[in-house]
């Protein structure tokens, strides 16, 4: 707000809302006694301010929130501002909420009104969901799921938490199933034969999954940080990697040679090759990886199992576990790594001792 201009708060039809009648931004209000607080929520859009506005409210050491009947778009984001506004919570934990947040929002097809989401809907979400993903990262979507039903009822804004009978998913044991590199090559290539849909034929959608798998297996990125690339974020002979775990930094990659040649699939099916440019156009092959196994009698190939694979390569090529923990973009040195991939680099030494002469 310019120096002098005026900037009269008009109430709005929420408790501590109110509106900038000369610059329409929303602004939070609480009168405590004779002391007023006040804080522009810097939006002129009211869904994000209401959402906003949740988290002051928070902070200020309110529990009820802005709205009696609320969306469940709206009501995700309030819980998220409600959650940013914790003191001494990690920025690693805040980016980890946001994004189970975002994908909870999925519970949902379209935006609906939350007192509307029925048992059945939440049942029928988490079958799909649970399939479709790791464990782990089905298990912290319907964390946030619960959490935002249980705010609503300490609102008084439900009755009942629809998500409650909600199971969580099991996790695996420690024994990965990993494709071997031949089993991983068929793939591959019936990724690539797969019949293709006359209005996909343009788009070369299939072509382009193939190569999505191939670049997540050999780079042991994340689904969402492969989703966020673009083309100036791939040099020479490196990749500087958008750390989806750490919004404020990134990691570097180092391009191999079977990397370097999806890469250069990519850039010779791409049309747009400009810095700016995502590098994949699809947003998940999991589809293609998941009826290719079907048609080859495969066991089942989760995406994330790509990363494993990329892992378990790396180790049998006989990279140390640091070195791949960085890759991998763990900030433990290695513990994680250890933890998962440990038995294999035994095994490994215990080939390489066979192999030892005096």
């Amino acid at each position: 707000m310019l120096e002098g201009m005026k900037n009269t708060l008009v109430a709005t039809d929420y408790p501590n809302l109110y509106k900038s009648k000369e610059s329409e931004i929303f602004y939070a209000r609480i009168d405590r006694g004779r002391k007023t607080v006040k804080k522009s929520l810097k939006t002129r859009v009211l869904t994000e301010a209401l959402s906003r506005l949740a988290g002051f409210l928070a902070e200020q050491g309110r529990d009820e929130l802005p709205v009696e009947s609320v969306s469940w778009y709206l009501a995700v984001d309030m819980y998220v501002q409600r959650q940013e506004m914790r003191p001494n919570l990690k920025p690693a934990a805040v980016e980890s909420i946001k994004f189970f947040a975002g994908r909870a929002k999925k519970l949902v097809v379209r935006d609906m009104a939350a007192e509307a989401i029925t048992e059945q809907i939440c049942r029928v979400w988490w079958k799909k969901d649970a399939l479709s993903v790791s464990a782990r990262t089905a298990n912290g979507t319907l964390a946030i799921v619960k959490n935002v039903f249980s705010m609503l009822q300490d609102a008084g804004c439900l009755k009942n938490n629809p998500a409650a009978k909600l199971e969580r998913m099991t996790l695996r044991s420690g024994k990965l199933h990993v494709p071997g590199k031949e089993d991983f090559r068929r793939i591959i290539e019936e990724v690539k034969k797969a019949p293709i849909l006359r209005k996909w034929q343009k788009k070369g959608l299939y072509s382009e999954a193939a190569d999505m798998i191939s670049f997540l297996a050999y780079s042991g990125l994340r689904i969402e940080e492969a989703r966020r690339l673009v083309w100036g974020d791939i040099g020479k002979e490196s990749i500087s990697v958008p750390d989806i775990k750490h919004a404020t930094s990134r990691r570097t990659l180092y391009i191999n040679a079977s990397l370097a040649e999806v890469i250069e699939s990519l850039r010779r099916e791409r049309r747009g090759n400009s810095p700016d440019d995502p590098v994949f156009a699809i947003e998940n092959p999991r589809k293609a990886l998941t009826n290719a196994c079907i048609r080859l009698g495969l066991p089942h190939v989760r995406i994330h199992d790509l990363r494993h694979f990329f892992a378990t390569s790396c180790i049998e090529a006989g990279i140390d576990i640091p070195t791949v923990a960085k890759w991998l973009g763990h900030r433990d040195g290695g513990a994680l790594a250890m933890k998962v991939y440990g038995h294999l680099r035994d095994e490994h030494s215990k080939e390489a001792a066979k192999k030892l002469v005096f």
